[in-house]
């Protein structure tokens, strides 16, 4: 990204950046630069758009920025968390004493999952709405099946040791190491990448393993059409969108039991595991080759499309701006 200041109109929406790529600095002087570039922003947004009715921001560190407008200029102010650190059974100081400053001031505060919900209200004492995240829809859609004589696993994600993806690779192996009409895509980049390429290189699996690395939203969205299941083994999710994405597509997940997946992953359109279980993870691959599991993918992708389009989730969204709004003008 280039250093500075610059605007433009996404959907007939304007957009106001303020790009500093500094690299890694300490967080103290990163939040000092942040409220000095969100005073500026906002500076620029005011003398061109008027004041604004509320403010949402989105994980708690922006929050903890984003809340000196409520307190400087008293604007109405929500935060939605999708923070995954915070479901974790140990949360670093840091980002407690962020999370908990950022939720002590924001008007409305949102989860995107029920877990987290319960979490937040469990360590932080706050009340948090659960509205989910969006899917893009007009990117994504189901595409009617093909017949084919191969099964096609995918996995999205980054190449991180959270996402377990040596795990999915491990399960895959076991279960279709003598089985060269079942395949595995991963798309993602990360500091795993090596490490999984020996994994499959060792198990001589060139073939039926392909790590695609980092791709467009377009190329993923067209590549989930063509697969028949898709898998992520993470060990902690917020919500999980690319399982939304997939199940968007058509797709039956196999996902695990980490925080954002069991609150819209059923029986309906897909298996829950525990974490960091390979075991369970092999019998659900091996299930869904061989058709033990049976669902209706059309069904997957219109129930997901219903619940978590953009057009779903913006009026959960528009409800809580005007309540918050009218809350605050009392």
């Amino acid at each position: 990204r280039k250093w500075g200041f610059e605007t433009k109109t996404i959907d007939g929406v304007k957009i106001y950046a303020l790009n500093l790529p500094l690299g890694r600095i300490p967080k103290l002087l990163l939040r000092a630069i942040s409220k000095f570039g969100l005073l500026y922003l906002y500076k620029k947004i005011i003398n061109e758009q008027g004041k604004p009715d509320i403010i949402h921001a989105h994980f708690s560190g922006v929050g903890y920025v984003a809340s000196i407008l409520k307190k400087k200029f008293n604007i109405p102010f929500a935060l939605t968390e999708h923070l995954s650190s915070i479901i974790k059974p140990k949360i670093t100081k840091d980002v407690f004493k962020t999370a908990k400053i950022a939720y002590s001031k924001a008007d409305k505060l949102i989860a995107v999952s029920p877990q987290l919900k319960n979490i937040i209200a469990q360590k932080f004492e706050k009340t948090a709405i659960y509205i989910p995240n969006i899917v893009d829809t007009n990117l994504i859609s189901y595409a009617c099946e093909i017949n084919k004589n191969t099964f096609s696993f995918v996995s999205v994600g980054c190449l991180i040791y959270r996402k377990r993806m040596d795990l999915t690779i491990e399960a895959f192996i076991d279960a279709f190491n003598d089985n060269d009409k079942v395949f595995l895509t991963v798309f993602g980049e990360g500091p795993e990448r090596e490490k999984l390429e020996e994994l499959i290189r060792i198990n001589k699996l060139e073939k039926q393993i392909k790590l695609m690395g980092m791709q467009s939203r377009k190329v993923i969205a067209d590549y989930l059409k063509k697969c028949d299941c898709f898998v992520l083994a993470s060990q902690a999710e917020t919500f999980g969108v690319v399982y939304i994405e997939a199940m968007a597509s058509g797709l039956p997940v196999i996902a695990t039991k980490c925080g954002g997946p069991e609150s819209f992953v059923n029986e309906e359109n897909g298996v829950l595991i525990p974490v960091d279980n390979k075991d369970a993870l092999v019998t659900a691959m091996k299930n869904m080759y061989s058709g033990k599991y049976k669902f209706d993918k059309k069904t997957i992708s219109t129930d997901t499309i219903k619940k978590f389009s953009p057009n779903a989730i913006s009026k959960k969204l528009i409800d809580v701006y005007e309540k918050t709004i009218k809350e605050k003008g009392e």
